[in-house]
């Protein structure tokens, strides 16, 4: 979790500038999307499993850190982090 820990802060303070652009609350930004939704929890610094609430285990964290950093590098989570903002908002209407 250490290797993720500055591009979380990252992720963190871009999603406050979202939060105070749009005035809306975020608490979970998604990281990984596949068969099922990893999300970073803003609340208490945590990576959980959206569709259980459950906060991953140490070693699962390390299995999909790869993953996540490249989402994170690759542009995804920001993407994830717009898309959430399309619907919530409803930008385009």
């Amino acid at each position: 979790m250490e290797k993720l820990k500055p591009y979380l802060e990252e992720i963190d303070r871009k999603a406050g500038y979202a939060e105070e652009l749009y005035g809306i609350r975020i608490r979970y930004v998604p990281l990984v999307i596949e068969e099922r939704t990893i999300v970073f929890d803003r609340l208490n610094w945590e990576i959980k499993v959206l569709e259980k609430g459950r906060r991953l285990s140490p070693e699962e964290v390390e299995r999909l850190e790869e993953k996540i950093l490249e989402n994170i590098e690759k542009g995804v989570v920001e993407l994830y982090l717009t898309l959430t903002f399309g619907e919530d908002v409803g930008l385009g209407e």
